[in-house]
């Protein structure tokens, strides 16, 4: 007699004895009995006994997406420089990690080989350029890299970049005492050269190199500028009022610069970095005097 659980197939021989054969039960045999009655019976129950090849933890799908975009893209060093340097730059295009590893003893998974100790953490990485085919272009461990986008980390330079840039301190001369048709000199009270800083994010380490350039709104009327100004006899920056009253000076310094990913190739900085501040400076009407030279003379 034979039945099936699941994938264990149970075979049951009974023979029953004659008058001239004798039969011993030992005590394995009764626990054999037992055993394939016990399954008999949670098989009659409906249970099955799972399958112990099956991985709970591994995506069966082959094409399921894990992360997708369409920015760039900063994959680990165990990809090649080349294609890091493609995936970073092209903000345009799109890219997928899918699941690389299928379980099942039949199916091939080089996970180990890559240094991979989970199989639900090995990825392929798949590619897709600006008017072009999604090809794939390499695998890749999540288990020690956090999927980081150019995104990701604009934003993480420019939540941290004013601790590695001069503050704004403007002002213009005169403070007091300004006065219509004569011109304010003013500043910024930063360098006008560039800037270079070192940080790590998500486990890479990014270099950024920033110069600075000005925009001045005296009341309404603009000036842009890449000199930082001075007191006088500096000129860069000055500003003639032809009316008397408070008067509104806006300064916006603007960061303009790139990033680079473990010496990779030099990417532009999209995201905006800015400082900014106000002052209202009080300007006076000229009054025109005149003078006598002397008696007689007025």
């Amino acid at each position: 007699m034979s039945f099936s659980t699941g994938k264990i197939h149970v075979l049951v021989s009974l023979r029953l004895p004659n008058n001239n054969q004798v039969v011993k039960h030992s005590r394995r045999g009764r626990l054999i009995l037992v055993l394939s009655v016990g399954l008999l019976v949670v098989s009659s129950f409906g249970f099955l006994v799972p399958d112990v090849s099956a991985n709970p933890d591994v995506f069966a799908n082959p094409d399921h997406v894990r992360y997708e975009g369409s920015a760039g893209l900063i994959l680990p060093a165990s990809v090649d420089n080349s294609t890091r340097n493609e995936v970073i730059r092209c903000r345009g295009c799109a890219w997928k990690l899918t699941v690389a590893c299928i379980p099942g003893p039949e199916n091939y998974c080089d996970a180990a080989i890559r240094g991979c100790p989970g199989l639900i953490d090995h990825m392929r990485v798949w590619f897709r350029p600006q008017s072009g085919e999604w090809k794939e272009v390499d695998r890749i461990c999540l288990t020690n890299y956090e999927v980081t986008t150019v995104s990701d980390l604009e934003n993480s330079v420019a939540e941290s970049f004013e601790r590695y840039v001069p503050e704004q301190a403007a002002r213009c001369w005169p403070a007091q005492g300004a006065v219509t048709n004569l011109p304010l000199i003013c500043q910024s009270g930063q360098r006008s050269d560039s800037l270079s800083w070192v940080i790590p994010i998500s486990g890479f380490t990014v270099s950024i190199t920033t110069s600075p350039s000005w925009i001045w709104d005296f009341h309404g009327s603009f000036k842009s500028t890449q000199n930082a100004g001075g007191p006088f006899p500096n000129m860069d920056i000055s500003h003639l009022f032809t009316t008397a009253g408070a008067k509104s000076i806006n300064v916006v310094t603007r960061w303009n610069g790139h990033f680079n990913v473990d010496s990779l190739a030099n990417v532009a900085i999209e995201r905006e970095l800015t400082q900014r501040s106000t002052m209202v400076v009080m300007v006076g009407q000229a009054k025109a005097r005149l003078r006598c030279p002397g008696v007689g003379h007025c």
